[in-house]
């Protein structure tokens, strides 16, 4: 299928690239970044969130959260708001990507790159890229934020339920490891498990986006691979990598969901290693848009759809 890459003005910016194939597109600003700012249908809603207050500002001192796909650092502080309202370079990549290069911020001592390319097969993979200005290594990690637009349902899949070893038929043979935990759930301050926006299945988990509701925050280490978002009838899947050997922010979280009243993130977040003097960390993700006609209650259908869609090759 036919990918289009194009200049064009969005939401108040004059200076935007737009990568379209099929019946798809995606967009991301020139005058602030590096961030996409939309991923959806043609002519159709954005799957995600878009701050109208701020669309189309650039300069200032202060972080805004404008929308869309964000470039950040863990852990969270002081320096993961750093502004990113000043323009960005653009290199295509052929006319199926292309790469957008923040400025250096030598107050944070780093650089941002963002390589996209929308994949043969469907999906697009997003490179963030963490260059380290100093010559002493940096305390920090990408960590890679899609925000979703309100009223949506967010899905993370479960391994598999398998019984106690000793509620096994008599004879099943079973391994010393089934003994031992295989997930790790990461809780804030303000998380309640109470919340009735999430729920448990034994095979995925679900937490709704709802209009006036306080902050929600839950993080994983994640070794299923994916977190999806349904929208109407539209459904965002990003995949992400599990390190086993590996360590990582927040207590262990590879994958993190937060939300309020406004927004639902998906978040992934690359192992916790200290950034060598002048060496650059690069993180992937692999997304995917599509419509879909399951309603958010049918999880069986999200795995199904899910076996569907190409594998990631990292």
């Amino acid at each position: 299928m036919k990918v289009v890459l194009e200049n064009c003005g969005y939401g108040g910016w004059k200076n935007a690239v737009r990568i379209r194939r099929g019946s798809w597109e995606l967009v991301a600003p020139l005058e602030v970044g590096p961030r996409i700012l939309r991923l959806g249908p043609v002519d159709g809603p954005n799957l995600f969130y878009e701050n109208r207050a701020q669309l189309g500002k650039t300069g200032g001192g202060d972080w805004r959260i404008y929308g869309g796909h964000r470039f950040w650092t863990a852990p969270e502080n002081e320096d993961s708001y750093a502004p990113d309202n000043e323009p960005v370079s653009l290199e295509p990549i052929g006319s199926h990507g292309f790469r957008l290069t923040g400025k250096p911020q030598p107050k944070s001592g780093w650089q941002k790159d963002l390589v996209l390319s929308w994949q043969d097969h469907g999906l697009i993979q997003v490179e963030h890229r963490l260059t380290n200005l100093r010559s002493e290594p940096l305390a920090c990690v990408p960590w890679c934020l899609s925000v979703l637009a309100a009223g949506g349902t967010a899905f993370v899949p479960q391994p598999p339920y398998q019984p106690h070893p000793s509620e096994l038929p008599p004879g099943q043979k079973f391994s010393m490891s089934d003994f031992l935990p295989n997930r790790q759930m990461i809780l804030w301050p303000f998380t309640d498990l109470t919340d009735p926006r999430i729920t448990l299945h034994g095979n995925g988990w679900t937490l709704q986006q709802r209009s006036a509701s306080r902050a929600f925050k839950i993080g994983f280490r994640h070794t299923e691979g994916w977190l999806g978002y349904l929208l109407g009838d539209l459904f965002f899947a990003k995949w992400i990598h599990h390190d086993p050997l590996a360590s990582y922010p927040d207590r262990g979280s590879n994958a993190e969901l937060f939300t309020n009243g406004d927004i639902l993130e998906l978040e992934s977040l690359a192992p916790d290693r200290p950034l060598a003097g002048g060496a650059t960390a690069t993180h992937l993700e692999w997304w995917h848009v599509g419509r879909v006609a399951f309603p958010p209650q049918d999880h069986l259908a999200v795995l199904d759809y899910l076996k569907t869609l190409p594998v990631p090759v990292r």
